[in-house]
Order: C-alpha cells, then sequence, then structure tokens
C-alpha cells in the first residue's frame, strides 16, 4: 500500500514535526491507510531533544512529493523471471498472465535483460522458419528451442529503463521518443519495481499528502502542486493552496496545530499514551513560547493541562527544560541558522521572508550583530527578496531583537514606529511572527501600494 505521507512545513519547527507524528498515528488508528509522518526538512536541535527525550524516531524526510516514475507503479509487483529459467517456463508465464513482456532478474531481484513475446517468436522463426528444415527433424529443433535458457537469449542492450526518482515528465518524453510497449522501473541498486507503459501515464496517481501546520504554497514541500491533498489541519492564516476536490480543512485560531490534533483525539474518544500526550504537549509550549506568545489562546492553556496530566509532566518546568536545552544556539554557522525556521511571503510583487529564532542569551547574537546583517544581505541577494528579517526572541526577557535587511527593510520603521539603529530594533513584547509581526509588514506593503 502506497503511503500518505502527514507533513508539515519546510524549515519544520517542533509544532510541524510533532503534530505530523500525531496525525499519522491518529489517522493508522481511525482509518484504513499507510500513514507515514514526515518532514520536509531537517529536525532542528529542539525537536531531536524533544523526539530523543520521549522515545519518538524521527519523521521520515521528504523534500519532494512531485509526480516521479515510482507513482506509476501499480501496488503488486509484475511476473519476473530467472536468467536459469528454460523457453518453456517463460511460455507458461507469457500465457498464464497475458503479459508480453518479462524482466528478467537475478537472485537479489537485480534487473539483467527483458525478454518479450516478439523476442520468443523471432528465436522459432529464425529456427524452423527458413524452409529449408526436414519436418522429420521438427521435434528435436523444437526440444532444443524449448531447453534454452532465458540468460543466452534475453536483450541486454539498449534497453529503456527508468529509475524510480525519475520525473514523469521526463518519462513521457522518453516513451514518445521509443514507443516501446512496457519499461522497467529500477531503484537506485538496479533492483526491477515494476514495469510502466503510456496506460500508466493516463491512469498515473497522485502521491497523497496531509498538510499540518501550513497551508501556502511557499511553505509547503516542494511538488505539492502536483500531490494530492487530502487534509489539512492549520492554525494560520488561510493561504493560496487548491485543491482536487473538497477536503476535510481544520483551521482555528490558535497558538499551535498540536492543539488542533490534540482535540482531534478527544473527538473520537481516544486517550492520547503518556508519549504522546508529552510530545503534543512540547509542540504547544514551543509554538506558544511556554504561553508568553500573544497567540495563545484558553484552549491551548485547557488542552495543555490535560496533556500534562496524561504524560505525568509539569508544564513550565517542562516548558523550560525544552528552552533551557536548546536556546543555545551554535552561532558559526549563521546562514544554517537563519534557514532553520525561515517562511517566504509574496506581496504583489515584493518577495520577503522571515525567519525566527527563540533563545535564552540574546546578548551572544548581539555580538554577533555585523555578521548576521551580511548573511541576511547575501540571502536577499541570493534568493531575490526585497526584506529580509530575522527575529531572535528571548523566552525569559519577552521580546525580540529584529534584524532587517534588503532594499525595503525601511518598510520595517513604518511598521513599528522606530528608527533602526545598525539594521536592528528591540520590540519588547514582540514574541510572535504571525501575529504581530507579518500581519503589520503586509499592512505597509499595501498601503505602499495605494500610495504608488
Amino acid at each position: 500500500m502506497k503511503p500518505i505521507y502527514v507533513i508539515g512545513h519546510k524549515n519544520p519547527d517542533v509544532d510541524a514535526v510533532v503534530s505530523a507524528i500525531a496525525y499519522a498515528r491518529l489517522k493508522t488508528y481511525t482509518t484504513n491507510g499507510n500513514y507515514v509522518a514526515a518532514a520536509a526538512g531537517e529536525l532542528n536541535p529542539e525537536s531531536r531533544f524533544i523526539l530523543q527525550h520521549l522515545g519518538f524516531e524521527a519523521p521520515a524526510l521528504v523534500t519532494d512529493v512531485g509526480a516521479k516514475v515510482e507513482d506509476l507503479l501499480d501496488e503488486e509487483l509484475p511476473t519476473s523471471i530467472h536468467p536459469d529459467a528454460t523457453l518453456v517456463e517463460v511460455g507458461n508465464l507469457l500465457r498464464a498472465g497475458k503479459i508480453k513482456t518479462l524482466p528478467v532478474v537475478d537472485n537479489d531481484s537485480r534487473l539483467l535483460g527483458l525478454l518479450t513475446v516478439g523476442d520468443v517468436a523471432q528465436i522459432y522463426l529464425d529456427t524452423l522458419g527458413n524452409g529449408e528444415v526436414n519436418l522429420r527433424q521438427t521435434p528435436e529443433l523444437l526440444a532444443s528451442i524449448l531447453s534454452r535458457k532465458v540468460g543466452e537469449v534475453m536483450k541486454t542492450r539498449g534497453l529503456m529503463l527508468f529509475e524510480r526518482r525519475e520525473t514523469v515528465d521526463e518519462a513521457k518524453k522518453q516513451m514518445l521518443m521509443t514507443r516501446y510497449r512496457n519499461y522497467p522501473v529500477v531503484d537506485e541498486d538496479n533492483r526491477f519495481l515494476g514495469m510502466i507503459s503510456r496506460y500508466h501515464l493516463l491512469q498515473m496517481k497522485r502521491k497523497k499528502v496531509i498538510l499540518v501546520d501550513h497551508n501556502e504554497k511557499t511553505q509547503a514541500v516542494e511538488g505539492i502542486e502536483e500531490a494530492e491533498i487530502l487534509e489539512i489541519v492549520d492554525h494560520h492564516r488561510v493561504g493560496d493552496l487548491q485543491t482536487i476536490a473538497p477536503i476535510f480543512f481544520r483551521n482555528e485560531p490558535v497558538g499551535a496545530t498540536s492543539t488542533l490534533v490534540a482535540e482531534c483525539y478527544q473527538d473520537y474518544g481516544l486517550v492520547l499514551e503518556p508519549d504522546l500526550a508529552g510530545l503534543l504537549l512540547a509542540g504547544i509550549l514551543s509554538d506558544t513560547m511556554i504561553f508568553r506568545s500573544p497567540t495563545t489562546t484558553a484552549k491551548d492553556r485547557r488542552v495543555a493541562a490535560h496533556l500534562a496530566d496524561l504524560a505525568g509532566l509539569d508544564v513550565q518546568e517542562w516548558g523550560k527544560e525544552i528552552f533551557r536545552r536548546t536556546g543555545h544556539q551554535d552561532l558559526d554557522d549563521l546562514a544554517g541558522l537563519i534557514r532553520e525556521d525561515l517562511k517566504e511571503y509574496q506581496h504583489g510583487n515584493t518577495a520577503f521572508a522571515i525567519s525566527q529564532v527563540e533563545t535564552v542569551d540574546l546578548q551572544a547574537f548581539r555580538y554577533r550583530q555585523p555578521d548576521i546583517r551580511e548573511a541576511l544581505e547575501e540571502l536577499c541577494t541570493r534568493r531575490g527578496y526585497r526584506l529580509m528579517l530575522l527575529m531572535v526572541t528571548d523566552i525569559f526577557e519577552e521580546g525580540t531583537e529584529l534584524l532587517a535587511a534588503g532594499t525595503k527593510k525601511d518598510v520595517v520603521e513604518k511598521a513599528f514606529g522606530h528608527p533602526l539603529e545598525d539594521g536592528s530594533i528591540f520590540l519588547q513584547g514582540v514574541m510572535s511572527r504571525k501575529k504581530q509581526v507579518v500581519p503589520v509588514i503586509y499592512k505597509i506593503l499595501a498601503e505602499e501600494n495605494v500610495l504608488y
């Protein structure tokens, strides 16, 4: 059964990771399907600590859900044959399976060659069809043909095959150029996975995904426009993703998607196991910054208290432990740190991005401000951002040092009413990118569009 990926946004934070794990498990409990928790990027140190502490495996790394050749394959592996088999066995398989092409594989399922009905017919014609055969010799000739080994007669050169990760568009081009009946598909180790044909292009099944903690195309895993979105569970503004058919879409203004996933368990009357309750509690505490973020709602607090009871954890102590273990970042790789929780946005022709880092040591970042600004400017140049912001949020000081770069960094001064000093400004009480920064940036950009 092909997987249904439950996946969060690029540059996954804790809420995206734990929501995917918990919701995949919920779907497994309540419906039929092969639900797989996935991450659209490498996990940050905070997520790795939480998973290791609670005994969870990391979700599968899935960076592209675009249509690949492997998506064309049938669920069942087609018939194959060993090179030591005889043409008698070939004939039996071709007749029994009503197939035209037989892949030849070794004991490890590695593809060695192909044998088609046409190839077998040609062997008979070459042996019996020249008009000079003595009819009395026919039984012996037939016996010699039927005893021949597949390895002697299979085609091994000039085979047209595809690797499973090749795009469907590339496969389509090759099929139109070559016009064979069937094409074998192999993995990176040349192991045979199945056969595809032009028929499969017409019946192509997209990868199926459930999105958690996002619903905007710029934040979604690569290839999302070629996937089939089945559900969305999120707590952000409604974005620009489109679906093939109506879907289940749960979207509420709460502080964390983990809150909504925990409620889904309650809706089904399911009691969360202690480790899973602790996992979802970590998602809530991380995204609400231990309830210090203005996005925090009464529902977040209520659900968190229930999860803490189930997990046997103290809310404040568990939250502080998470940030204490992960709040001291390695500032040697500034570019990597900026990309870790970066989200891209678009307003008209203006592309901008906002990254957020949570810390308990704001002074260390201030010491590296010149280097950070240089890294932000480089990112603007490389990705074409007109504005790039880095929020360095101190959990316990309850404020954010906002660093700005790009040709439109003056937007920050207009948005917050204070001048930038050396490219940064400290915003007391600002903790939330979603609620306190993104909306005001959009507002200023909209006002500028009206003026100009």
